[in-house]
């Protein structure tokens, strides 16, 4: 299109309508922006130094007499082809694509790899028009030589396949079909595809299929194909597990599949990918929609039917029952793959499920799927981050090889600061490839820095906040503090317990926000009593806590992830405790009383959990002074004598010693003169015999309070000296 329009600049809803065939999705922006900058990395490839497609203020333009192409030519050949394919002419469809083909002198140029792959579609669609119009004995010999150039592409081993067989020649195809079944096992990891296998039965059967009439006339179609599939990713890279678990949607019994994972992990372009390596599978087409463009709801499902009941030309009934009933009946004729992208949730597939029929559902969601998806049977696929090899190769292709290949530390430490999400990868290696005087070094220099990090991976509307920001408001008010409050522990990861601890909730509770937190993808179980916050979902959580919660609620949040932090470097929750314990004291000391006494009810609650008794006599001891401080004195007692009962079972007699001195010093101060005695006194010999000179000293300033004789002659001789 930018060739076409000699120097006039294409605005980005003219490109977005032109690739999604007037239906653009709600990421049209996104996507277009991907594909110019996959064109601006060709060009280079190419040799063109200076600047070749231009940004404007809507759109994009290549100025004229930039570039001489006869890409028109081509397309008017290959629509023209396809239009009398159409129409059963297959004499003149074969004539029209090979005139087309014949604009070509020899490979494309290095980078133009989407042109070239165009080329190999036609040269298929070429062969395929051939097989029906009955040459299938002259095409023999030149699907060898292009099979044999290209041995790795399907389509065209499909049609040799095909060609052999309608010749007599069984065995030959056969034979094709092992060679291509041990080359996709050893270089693809995969099955040979759903055509080639019917095919390769329908060979064992030895019943080769009839080609259909050609003629000048057009023929009359029973049905409308649906054709609403996007175009495929630009340098999609890796996922070969998963879309083999996609493949069994077409060799198993399931009729659905799940494809969930965090924003930016790439779940529409694999589901994309894979309706175009599938699209042989389902000859009456692909019904898509992009559902972040729908309300969740009824309705919006009855809306969605009807645009894809129009889509197969059939009358659509007001009715939603009625609409409902019709969309069942028709797709249960029809071999047809529905894709459902961006979904608020797996089940919003469920009204599309069929119950029998050929057709497929695949479904795209930042949530994870519930048990409804299982139990109607749905394979289900999680993404996470690409593995370092293919998140690296996926730079390269995008920014250029050779480039990366003298930068591969870089390369590395890209990749990891871009948590090997595939959006973030694109964006990166978008930027290098707009910016040719860039190293990969600066670039990775500048994600380094976690204060702008977000904004580097944000390109020509492209970014990652949206993703996020969609997954997090759907969150509840407690779940969405928690994904908050839970990012400032500088921790990669945290379990339930010291969630509880961060939160100021019980371990239960804790552990259910982390199951909410875990169903949105914003983190990631981990299989284990770890749940881990990989780094971009922490900063984005950290620029929301930063908007939505208070300074001093951000402040008391840090200072238990600092205390928590500190206490469990070891591993030892035993150990959070007496951080926390302490982080409480601090507060105290400051008279933050408030605050102090929410995180020793906290210690007291963990401790217990924990069957700690030395915790929960330091946490009661606590509260107990805090209580006498703030005039109390009945719960002071009550916490008090709890802390020395729990300090007696814990056997610490520091703890025992500081439970008598609190409650002499009580004692004195309610005029109890005989009590406080005695507990002073035990609190004496308690600090003698641990060695405390403060403690000695404290305890004797009370008894010295006291006014009485035992205590002139408790003085302590270091005291004395």
């Amino acid at each position: 299109m930018l060739v076409l329009a000699d120097g006039r600049e294409v605005s980005a809803a003219e490109l977005a309508a032109a690739l999604w065939d007037g239906r653009p999705p709600a990421s049209a922006r996104t996507r277009t922006a991907l594909h110019v900058l996959a064109l601006r990395a060709a060009f280079r490839a190419a040799g063109h130094h200076g600047p070749v497609v231009l940004g404007g203020p809507e759109g994009y333009r290549i100025p004229a007499g930039t570039v001489r192409a006869d890409v028109g030519t081509f397309d008017a050949l290959v629509t023209a082809a396809r239009d009398a394919a159409g129409t059963g002419a297959f004499d003149e469809a074969g004539r029209l694509y090979r005139s087309a083909l014949d604009l070509w002198h020899g490979p494309a140029p290095a980078g133009a790899g989407r042109l070239w792959a165009r080329h190999l579609e036609v040269c298929a669609a070429w062969s395929g028009a051939e097989l029906e119009a009955g040459r299938h004995r002259q095409l023999v010999p030149a699907l060898t030589a292009a099979v044999r150039d290209h041995p790795l592409h399907e389509q065209l081993r499909h049609n040799l396949m095909l060609a052999q067989h309608r010749s007599g020649r069984h065995a030959d195809a056969a034979e094709e079909f092992r060679v291509w079944r041990r080359r996709c096992t050893a270089e693809l990891g995969r099955e040979p595809g759903p055509a080639v296998r019917a095919l390769y039965y329908t060979v064992l059967r030895e019943a080769p299929p009839a080609p259909r009439r050609t003629g000048p006339g057009p023929a009359v179609r029973a049905r409308v194909a649906a054709a609403q599939l996007p175009p495929d990713v630009v340098a999609f890279t890796g996922r070969a597990a998963e879309l083999r678990s996609l493949d069994t949607l077409l060799t198993g019994s399931s009729r659905a599949a799940v494809v969930t994972g965090p924003a930016g992990s790439g779940k529409s372009g694999l589901a994309v990918h894979w309706a175009h390596r599938s699209a042989p599978a389902f000859p009456d087409g692909v019904l898509s929609a992009d559902l972040a463009a729908y309300d969740e709801g009824p309705a919006a499902a009855h809306a969605l039917m009807g645009r894809f009941l129009r889509a197969l030309g059939t009358p659509v009934p007001e009715d939603p029952a009625e609409r409902a009933a019709c969309y069942r009946a028709t797709l249960a004729r029809r071999r047809v793959l529905v894709l459902l992208d961006n979904a608020p949730d797996p089940a919003w597939m469920l009204p599309f499920l069929l119950d029998g029929g050929p057709g497929r559902v695949l479904v795209t969601s930042r949530r994870q799927a519930d048990h409804r998806a299982v139990a109607r049977g749905a394979v289900l696929v999680g993404l996470g981050a690409l593995p370092a090899s293919e998140a690296a190769a996926l730079v390269g292709r995008i920014a250029g090889e050779e480039r990366c290949a003298a930068e591969q530390e870089a390369v590395r430490r890209l990749c990891a600061l871009c948590d090997g999400l595939p959006l973030a990868l694109r964006i990166a290696a978008g930027r290098l490839a707009a910016r040719p005087e860039w190293s990969v070094g600066l670039l990775a220099g500048r994600l380094a820095d976690e204060r702008r990090r977000l904004d580097e991976l944000s390109l020509g509307g492209l970014d990652l906040r949206t993703g996020f920001g969609r997954s997090y408001h759907r969150l509840p008010a407690e779940a969405a503090r928690a994904y908050r409050t839970l990012a400032l522990l500088d921790t990669p990861d945290v379990t339930a317990w010291a969630a509880g601890v961060l939160l100021g909730v019980p371990a239960a509770a804790a552990e259910d926000l982390l199951e909410r937190l875990a169903a949105e993808n914003l983190l990631m179980d981990t299989g284990t009593e770890r749940y881990r916050l990989p780094g971009l979902l922490r900063l984005y959580a950290r620029e929301r806590a930063e908007t939505e919660d208070a300074a001093h609620d951000r402040q008391e949040a840090r200072d238990r992830a600092g205390a928590l932090l500190f206490g469990t470097r070891g591993g030892e929750r035993r150990e959070a405790v007496r951080a926390l314990c302490r982080l409480a004291g601090a507060h105290a000391a400051q008279e933050r009383f408030a605050r102090a006494a929410a995180v020793y009810r906290q210690v007291l609650r963990l401790a217990r959990e924990q069957h700690d008794p030395a915790g929960e006599a330091a946490a009661l001891l606590g509260l107990g002074e805090l209580a006498a401080a703030d005039g109390h004195f009945g719960e002071a007692d009550r916490r008090l004598r709890a802390a020395l009962a729990a300090s007696a079972k814990a056997d610490d007699l520091a703890l025992t010693a500081r439970a008598h001195l609190a409650l002499g010093r009580q004692c004195r101060t309610l005029h109890r003169p005989a009590l406080a005695g005695r507990h002073l006194d035990a609190a004496l010999r308690a600090y003698r015999a641990l060695g405390s000179l403060p403690g000695e000293l404290a305890a004797s300033e009370e008894l010295a309070l006291l006014d009485t004789e035992p205590s002139l002659n408790l003085v302590p001789r270091q005291a004395v000296r």
